[in-house]
């Protein structure tokens, strides 16, 4: 016996459809049927249930996908601007290093409040910062199993030094010392990888997955990067890293392999539709069509790139290539909100004043595709990022009686260029309801946000020393 939810004559909305008012009905954790508005339901005996949304004033769409995030950094917004990347990089370790289960826990459910609060359905969370233990995992994945949210925990491995982020002369004494990217030993970090998906990877069918995410491959030995390779394989799972943020770290790749980061990533058997790759700046036409090809996916996120100043991805190029282009938030430490909607507008309105040809530039179309079905290829979930039959039923509703939908004249150009959250009124994930009539219900949001409003001044007490190593290091930076 089962439940069943049906959404009642909502506008529907998603990438690969014009709006139109369907009922759609949810069965368990998918969608059953789209169909022309009834007033009836059919009975079924193996039903104990249907529950019943009234969706004449609200528009339905696919839950948004943030396909790359940082949860450790949910607690530092507002915590640097006018930062280089590596300066930025060093007050991220004072501000992560050394926390707590509880910590880790907490900065990952305020992270949830507000992507379920923006329409949110889905995360892939680059966890964590430093080096981790089995404990550190646990305490990140019991957030998404509290919250709901669909996630893919990418565990942040790396064995070589962040050689990127030094300053001129390398790292101050005190740094070496107590360094918290000292890299971990390669078996170890494989053994956790491991560990952790054996144990909380719900497989291709599961809301929660976890895979191997290489920080940086300049932070990575070639082992590393194909024992990541054979894993994915292994257990049918992503791959996802940083890749190109920075003109150094093209570089680096350079200096060290002879040739560009993508074309060594393609050496080793990487560059495939499992890997999905952060920021990927620093990237040439030839390197595009590598990827394109291999059918890798780049994550663009263009708030944290501005904020920084590490540059602007070739979306356009990208797409025009065939390459598939999906959306990030990355840290709030570097974009001070979670909010897709703002990572989708900008997306598209960046490619536009250097391209002179208009027939080239990405439309409200292309980033809502960014925003849900390449994201949902990032996380490897068939059938996500629609509202179809089969598809999982992950949905949200937005509220068209607002001020900002009226007068409703194109629903997918005023999403993606004006939409926000606050319309968001009701977020279903794998057919259950999150958030209803404006309220997260999966959980009570205000004992989260009560004890993360002293969550920094406790870590920064607790980092003192590393606060004040940080800031040396970001002094001897240009």
């Amino acid at each position: 016996m089962t439940t069943r939810l049906l959404v009642r004559d909502a506008l529907v909305l998603d990438a690969t459809t014009a709006p139109a008012r369907r009922d759609v009905l949810i069965e368990g954790t998918r969608v059953a049927a789209v169909r022309e508005p009834s007033a009836t339901i059919e009975p079924d005996p193996q039903v104990i249930e249907t529950t019943v949304i009234d969706g004449r004033d609200k528009l339905m769409i696919p839950g948004l996908v943030n396909a790359h995030t940082h949860s450790p950094l949910n607690v530092l917004k507002g915590t640097g601007d006018v930062l280089s990347h590596p300066a930025f990089m060093w007050l991220n370790q004072a501000d992560t290093a050394h926390r707590s289960a509880d910590e880790i826990r907490l900065s990952a459910l305020l992270g949830c409040i507000e992507h379920l609060r923006n329409g949110t359905t889905a995360v892939v969370d680059h966890f964590p910062e430093q080096g981790f233990a089995s404990s550190d995992v646990d305490a990140v994945v019991d957030a998404y199993e509290i919250a709901g949210l669909r996630a893919l925990v990418a565990l942040r491995v790396f064995d070589e030094p962040y050689s990127d982020i030094d300053p001129p002369g390398g790292l101050p004494a005190a740094v070496t010392a107590n360094n918290p990217l000292t890299p971990p030993p390669l078996d170890e970090s494989l053994d956790l990888i491991d560990d952790a998906i054996a144990r909380h990877d719900h497989g291709a069918d599961g809301r929660i997955r976890v895979c191997p995410a290489p920080s940086n491959p300049s932070r990575c030995s070639d082992a590393l990067l194909e024992a990541v390779r054979d894993l994915s394989l292994k257990y049918d799972t992503s791959v996802h890293m940083h890749l190109l943020e920075t003109r150094i770290q093209a570089e680096i790749a350079q200096a060290r392999y002879g040739t560009t980061m993508v074309a060594h990533l393609d050496r080793l058997g990487l560059v495939t539709d499992r890997l999905s790759c952060a920021h990927t700046i620093w990237i040439g036409d030839d390197d595009i069509a590598r990827m394109a090809a291999g059918g890798a996916i780049a994550v663009h996120n263009p708030e944290s790139n501005l904020k920084l100043g590490a540059g602007i991805a070739p979306v356009a190029r990208m797409l025009a290539a065939g390459m598939r282009v999906a959306l990030g938030s990355d840290g709030a430490s570097t974009n001070d909100n979670l909010d897709m909607h703002e990572v989708m507008r900008l997306a598209v309105m960046l490619q536009r004043p250097g391209e002179p040809d208009r027939r080239r530039w990405p439309n409200a179309a292309d980033a809502l595709t960014m925003a849900t079905l390449s994201g949902a290829a990032v996380l490897r979930v068939g059938g996500l990022g629609r509202i179809a039959p089969g598809a999982p039923a992950d949905f949200v509703l937005h509220d068209l009686t607002t001020p900002f939908w009226t007068p409703l004249n194109d629903p997918l150009a005023q999403l993606v260029f004006g939409g926000s959250g606050t319309t968001v009124d009701t977020v279903v994930v794998a057919g259950r309801v999150l958030m209803e009539a404006g309220r997260i219900t999966a959980f009570d949001p205000e004992p989260v946000l009560r004890e993360a409003r002293d969550v920094v001044k406790r870590l920064r007490a607790r980092n003192f020393a590393l606060h004040g190593l940080a800031a040396e290091i970001a002094a001897a930076l240009p």
